[in-house]
């Protein structure tokens, strides 16, 4: 009978796996803990210049989504915004914001709007308002252009401005990508959008580990290069 020879080797144990994966959950850590820290504390991004923010009149928009934007007005540093959707407009990825609510108000065309219980459509005339904290998604599946208006400032000032800085980088990557997250992750105390589609931990914690990463590859919470009005032009915000 020959006996197996086992001599020299290891079994596998809890302890023989930790010993084998503890460098590099350290190093995870360590980058978690210090990047977070040099990122928020040590060099905070510094807060965009709001004479850069969009104003009455300006206008932007988004091939990618299908959406023209429309400033009409500005109140106490909340916009009265003119949406147009384009025919066959996919609209925005499914998303949601946590500070502040929509307001949807039909002028023209029927609204298609994706909710977690499924998708509502608003015909002229009719309107709908989406809370805090729930995920949403306005879209055009028709062959007719779609105009949503309300007379009341309902969006911050930030998140036009924030929309002026994805909206480029939307279109080039043609939907959401590394490089949008990446984006995002910086953008995002001052941009109050947030992906839907995985669950809201899953995105804090995808935030915590680009943040970082994009700090070090260049990127930035507000790109002045962007911004509808530079730095040092002539004119204040609304």
């Amino acid at each position: 009978m020959t006996v197996p020879n086992t001599a020299g080797r290891r079994r596998f144990t809890p302890a023989a796996a930790w010993r084998a994966g503890r460098w590099p959950l350290t190093a995870l850590a360590t980058y978690l803990v210090i990047g977070n820290a040099l990122h928020h504390w040590v060099f905070p991004p510094p807060p965009p210049d709001p004479a850069t923010f969009p104003r009455a009149g300006d206008e932007f928009g988004s091939r990618f989504e299908g959406f023209h934007q429309r400033i009409v007005d500005i109140v106490d540093g909340w916009a009265v915004t003119e949406l147009t959707l384009d025919p066959g407009a996919p609209g925005p990825p499914l998303h949601f914001h946590r500070t502040f609510a929509e307001h949807f108000h039909v002028q023209e065309g029927t609204l298609h709007l994706q909710l977690p219980d499924g998708v509502l459509a608003l015909g002229s005339g009719e309107s709908y308002r989406v809370e805090p904290m729930t995920p949403h998604r306005p879209f055009n599946p028709t062959d007719e252009r779609v105009v949503v208006f309300s007379e009341e400032p309902l969006l911050p000032q930030s998140f036009a401005a924030c929309l002026v800085q994805l909206y480029p980088r939307l279109d080039e990557a043609e939907g959401v990508n590394l490089s949008l997250l990446l984006q995002m992750s910086v953008i995002d105390p001052i941009c109050d959008t947030h992906l839907a589609e995985a669950p809201r931990p899953v995105l804090a914690g995808m935030n915590l580990l680009l943040a970082p990463a994009a700090r070090l590859l260049g990127y930035r919470n507000y790109d002045p290069a962007l911004a509808l009005h530079p730095p040092g032009e002539t004119g204040r915000s609304e």
